[in-house]
């Protein structure tokens, strides 16, 4: 019988008490279908967030002393991480942990990234997203999709899915935000097989967003300006 393979599931957190309590429950529910482990890199939260991780016995925590970064804190988490695959998802449950298993089954099938689009044929709950916020990842979509020459519809999307040896071979350094536009890029050039599925994305219930349109929005085209002119090998060449 094949073994089934190890996800672990990546939830960077910052001041999520109203939603990671249900982001956690819907996670471990995927235990019926593949084995799972949970950890939890927060960013110094000053509510109950860790409290209700630690409740809830998810099976790892990084509780940084103070906010370092989305990136830097998920790359630390995907460093510890013991799984075949490792899959982020925002806390904020506007991604849906229970669509998971579709990352599962494209790496499954062969692919080193998988990364989930709103905009590429998913469903968008009315509300969830502002006009602004939708603007600014089109713009960075688009400057991501000549980047890589292929068109990227939600290069911002939380919701992402890799194998593990692709995840230490991206070797990412941003630190913020622009963590994400640097994932795509650096697959597209190191030439992964990158796979975009549609997901599914609901209204925020409680808590704020951390991104900052125009700040994050420079910041991610110079990631993306910098993996464009920098040097970087070929994925398959590392595994000869």
């Amino acid at each position: 019988m094949k073994r089934k393979k190890l996800v672990s599931i990546i939830l960077t957190s910052y001041n999520e008490e109203k939603n990671i309590g249900k982001t956690i429950k819907d996670c471990q529910a995927l235990k019926k279908f593949f084995p799972i482990e949970i950890i939890v890199a927060d960013a110094a939260s000053k509510d109950k967030t860790i409290e209700i991780a630690r409740r809830m016995k998810v099976d790892r925590i990084l509780r940084f002393p103070f906010k370092r970064g989305k990136g830097a804190d998920f790359w630390a988490g995907g460093l510890l991480a013991t799984g075949d695959y490792i899959v982020q998802i925002d806390t904020d449950h506007q991604f849906q942990p229970n669509e998971i298993p579709l990352f599962v089954e494209a790496l499954d099938k062969g692919a080193d990234v998988v990364i989930g689009t709103r905009f590429g044929g998913g469903k968008i709950e009315k509300g969830s997203i502002t006009f602004r916020n939708y603007f600014g990842n089109w713009v960075m979509s688009l400057a991501t999709s000549l980047t890589c020459g292929r068109r990227i519809t939600d290069v911002m999307a939380g919701f992402k899915g890799f194998k593990k040896e692709a995840f230490l071979a991206l070797d990412l350094k941003e630190r913020h935000f622009e963590y994400e536009a640097e994932t795509v890029t650096k697959a597209c050039k190191m030439v992964m097989n990158l796979v975009q599925i549609p997901i599914t994305y609901t209204k925020r219930k409680g808590g704020a967003s951390g991104i900052r349109a125009l700040r994050d929005g420079v910041n991610v085209l110079k990631a993306i300006w910098k993996v464009y002119f920098s040097t970087l090998p070929k994925y398959s060449d590392l595994h000869k």
